[in-house]
C-alpha cells in the first residue's frame, strides 16, 4: 500500500485556478477564392475591375468612349466632386460600362445612388436698379432730339435743292434793251401781234417722284420749287420766259398744247436753265441752256 500511495502522489494534479487557453478566432476565410469573389464596394472599383479583366487600358477606353482619360480616372477613383454635373457624368458612366461589358443602366443607377451630386439648379439673377447717375439727364435728351431734328431738316433741304446756288444773272444785251422799250401807241388800224406760240400752254407731268424748280429767266423769280408726285401736273402761265431745273429730267413729261415732247434727258440726268418757251421746245430755235450734246463714241 505504501508503493501505491507513492505513485499516486507522483502524478501531477490539475490546478483548478488556472483557466484553459484558447486560440482567438479570426475572420480570415480558409479558402482564398472567397476573397477574390467578393464584389467591388463602389461603381468605380467595379468599372476598373471590368476594364482590367477585359485587358483594356484607360487610354483605350477613352478612345472608344470619346471621354477624356482624366474623367474616366475620376470615375474609377470615385472622386465625384471632380466630375461634372450628374446628367453628364451618368452618360460617361454608361459609355464606360458599355465598353467594358457592364450593364449601362445598372451602372448608372448605382452611380446615382453613390453620388451626392445633383443637377445644377438655376439661380435667379437679382435685378439691380439702374444708378441715377448713369441715366442721361433731361437736358441731354432734349439737346440730342433737337440735333437729330435739325439734321433731318438739313438733309431734306439739301435734297430739295435749297442749297443749290441760283444761276448767275445774264447781262442784258442791246437787243433785249431795245425790246424793253415800250412800243409806240397803236392806232385803231393796227392789231396787236402776239408772238408765235406765246399763248400755247406748256405743262409738266411727273411720271415718277421728282424735284424741280421753275423760275422766270428774266428776274429769277420762282414759280415752283418743290417735289411733284407721280401723276401731278404743273401748268405754266403763258407769256413768261420760264426756265427749268431738275435732277431727274427723264421723270418729267413735257407737253406743249396737246403735243407730248420727247424726254428732256435721262431718268437721273441733272439739267439746268432749260427754256420752257413753247417756241424753244417745239421749234428748237433757241438751244436749251444746261444741256450739252453728247459726242458719239468713235467705232
Amino acid at each position: 500500500m505504501n508503493a501505491t500511495d507513492d505513485s499516486e502522489r507522483q502524478q501531477p494534479q490539475p490546478r483548478p485556478d488556472r483557466p484553459e487557453t484558447r486560440q482567438p478566432a479570426t475572420d480570415t476565410p480558409e479558402n482564398p477564392a472567397e476573397t477574390a469573389s467578393t464584389p467591388p464596394a463602389t461603381i468605380g472599383a467595379l468599372l476598373r475591375q471590368a476594364r482590367e479583366h477585359a485587358g483594356l487600358s484607360l487610354d483605350k477606353v477613352a478612345e472608344r468612349t470619346k471621354v477624356r482619360p482624366g474623367v474616366l480616372r475620376h470615375i474609377e477613383a470615385d472622386e465625384h466632386d471632380n466630375l461634372p454635373a450628374l446628367t453628364y457624368t451618368l452618360g460617361f458612366v454608361k459609355a464606360y460600362a458599355r465598353t467594358v461589358g457592364v450593364d449601362p443602366a445598372a451602372a448608372a443607377e448605382r452611380y446615382r445612388q453613390e453620388s451626392q451630386k445633383g443637377d445644377p439648379v438655376p439661380t435667379m439673377v437679382e435685378m439691380q436698379p439702374v444708378d441715377e447717375q448713369r441715366r442721361p439727364t433731361r437736358a441731354i435728351l432734349w439737346w440730342s432730339t433737337a440735333i437729330l431734328l435739325v439734321g433731318v431738316m438739313l438733309l431734306w433741304a439739301w435734297g430739295a435743292g435749297w442749297f443749290t446756288p441760283p444761276p448767275p444773272a445774264e447781262p442784258v444785251t442791246p437787243v433785249q434793251a431795245q425790246a424793253a422799250v415800250p412800243p409806240p401807241p397803236k392806232t385803231e388800224a393796227q392789231e396787236p401781234e402776239a408772238p408765235a406760240g406765246a399763248t400755247t400752254p406748256v405743262s409738266l407731268t411727273a411720271k415718277n417722284e421728282v424735284w424741280l424748280r421753275v423760275h422766270d429767266g428774266s428776274n429769277n423769280e420762282n414759280f415752283f420749287l418743290g417735289t411733284l408726285q407721280p401723276g401731278q401736273i404743273l401748268s405754266l402761265p403763258p407769256g413768261r420766259p420760264w426756265v427749268l431745273q431738275t435732277g431727274r429730267a427723264g421723270a418729267l413729261e413735257v407737253k406743249v398744247g396737246t403735243e407730248i415732247l420727247p424726254p428732256l434727258g435721262g431718268p437721273a440726268e441733272f439739267i439746268r436753265n432749260v427754256s420752257l418757251k413753247p417756241e424753244d421746245l417745239t421749234g428748237g430755235t433757241t438751244p436749251r441752256r444746261g444741256l450739252e450734246p453728247v459726242q458719239p463714241i468713235a467705232g
